[in-house]
Order: structure tokens, then C-alpha cells, then sequence
């Protein structure tokens, strides 16, 4: 069992030590498309710039979890929740921007169409929401859709860092469940790792969680932030880790540059959370 579970952490499963359904899809891969997808990986990487920043936060939208590198060594890791197949996260590299306490949530308006609005105002009412010139907008509180506080990055095309109140996912082992954003586990203890440098940005956000206050508190160094797209990478033991393309663009890049690959295809676990709409 022992080399079950070992199996089963590498490739992002439950680690249980019961071959089941996820398991029996990562054995059926052969040594042959493994290479190939770490081939496919390496090709990725070719697209990135070769110099990194020593303090930065990525996130591996595959593997759903990210890791915070400061002075060149990782220091901080989390589960994270990522966009599902069909609200995909991007992969992307932006600045940090600011940290926000007790953030409300301007609800997108494809997401206020589609999955708010048809409910009528007593669902409003009942998750703090209200309509303020066409834009439905949630009150910060403890049960609003970005938690206790917001990673704001620059120029990000509306794509964030947050707390959740639905903290359950992150004991799924797929968490491609979003609409797109980033949802943080330990997201409040994540942000004070990142203030407490500077003494007094840590006691400002510090007061905003005492009183509710929802206030914005800039780092004032520079930080990158990548989200990143790796179904095949170098675990935090050394070891190499595999998941799943559940974004397929392993499949559409083996397609492009004309790789035959035949490895399982991701399928939904059915997992599913009440009344989980935040971006």
C-alpha cells in the first residue's frame, strides 16, 4: 500500500492505497506517452523567459496548487482552486499589485446572467447582494465569495487571487471547479506571509480583519505572479509528478507539432458544492 499511495500523491490522487477509477487511469498510461508528455512540457517551458524573479507566487493550474518563491527558494505552498474546463484559467505573468481585506465582489455580468440573476431577489438578499447601476455587486462578510481578502494583480484581464468560504474543494483532488480565478487555501495566513515584512502593512490588514474594514494595502516591493500550465513537473521531493490535462492542451499541442499521444482523458469526479458561484 505504501507504493500505492506514493503512486497516488505523484499523480494527484486521493492517497488511500485503493486502486480505484483515478488510479486505474494513470497506470493505463504507458512509459512511452509519459515521455512524450513530459517532452510536450519541456516545449512549454521553451515559451517562457529564462529569467525569474527571486520573490514570486505560481500557480500550476493543472496540478491546482501554487508555491511562493522568495529569494530563489520555494518557501510557502497551498491548494489552490483553478478555472474548470470551461472558465480555464489563463496562463499568464503579471505584477502583484495589492492585497485586499474584506473585499466585496463585483460580480461579473456572464456570471450575474447565467447564474444570479435567474434566481430572483430572494437569492440576492439571502447572499448579501444587491444591484447598483446594472452591476450586481456582493458585501464583503464571511460568507462572500472572496473570503476575508483579494490578491490583486496589474493588467490581469480580471483574473485573481482570493479566499473562498467554500473551503471543502480543497480537499478534492481536482480542483478545476472556478470561474476562472484563483481561490488560495489559508489565504488570510497567505497574506499576512506576504506583508509581514513591513511591520506596519501587517498591523494595517492586521486591524481591516479586526473590524471588517475592507481596506487595500500595497506590498511595496515587487512581485511576480505566474500562472502556469504543467501536467508534468518536478515535485516538491524531487520526484517527477504527473496530472491529468484537464485543459487538454496537451492534447492540442501534441496535435500541433504532429506527436501521437493517447493518455486517459480527464473525467469529472461529480464533486459539487452549494450554491458555489464565485468567480
Amino acid at each position: 500500500q505504501t507504493a500505492v499511495r506514493e503512486f497516488q500523491a505523484r499523480h494527484g490522487l486521493v492517497a488511500d492505497g485503493r486502486i480505484g477509477t483515478g488510479s486505474q487511469r494513470s497506470l493505463s498510461a504507458s512509459a512511452e506517452d509519459r515521455a512524450r508528455q513530459i517532452a510536450l512540457n519541456l516545449e512549454r517551458r521553451r515559451w517562457l523567459k529564462r529569467e525569474v524573479a527571486p520573490e514570486r507566487i505560481e500557480v500550476n493550474t493543472a496540478a491546482a496548487i501554487m508555491v511562493y518563491w522568495k529569494d530563489g527558494r520555494p518557501v510557502h505552498s497551498n491548494r489552490v482552486v483553478c478555472g474548470s474546463p470551461s472558465n480555464q484559467t489563463p496562463s499568464l505573468e503579471k505584477p502583484f499589485a495589492s492585497v485586499v481585506a474584506n473585499p466585496p465582489w463585483y460580480v461579473p455580468a456572464s456570471i450575474a446572467r447565467n447564474e444570479i440573476l435567474p434566481r430572483g431577489p430572494g437569492y440576492l438578499a439571502s447572499q448579501n447582494m444587491y444591484i447598483s447601476n446594472g452591476q450586481v455587486i456582493q458585501r464583503a462578510g464571511p460568507t462572500a465569495a472572496l473570503g476575508y481578502v483579494k490578491f490583486e494583480l496589474r493588467d490581469s484581464y480580471a483574473i485573481f487571487l482570493h479566499d473562498t468560504p467554500s473551503k471543502s474543494v480543497f480537499n478534492l483532488a481536482m480542483r478545476q471547479r472556478s470561474h476562472g480565478c484563483v481561490r488560495v487555501q489559508g489565504a488570510v495566513e497567505f497574506a499576512r506571509l506576504l506583508l509581514s515584512p513591513d511591520p506596519t502593512l501587517l498591523a494595517q490588514f492586521d486591524e481591516a480583519q479586526d473590524t471588517r474594514e475592507t481596506k487595500r494595502i500595497a506590498t511595496g516591493r515587487e512581485i511576480s505572479v505566474r500562472l502556469l500550465y504543467w501536467t508534468a513537473f518536478v515535485d516538491g521531493q524531487g520526484r517527477v509528478a504527473f496530472r491529468e490535462d484537464v485543459y487538454e492542451r496537451d492534447a492540442r499541442l501534441a496535435d500541433a507539432l504532429g506527436i501521437a499521444l493517447s493518455l486517459p482523458r480527464p473525467v469529472d469526479d461529480g464533486a459539487r458544492v452549494a450554491n458555489d458561484v464565485g468567480p
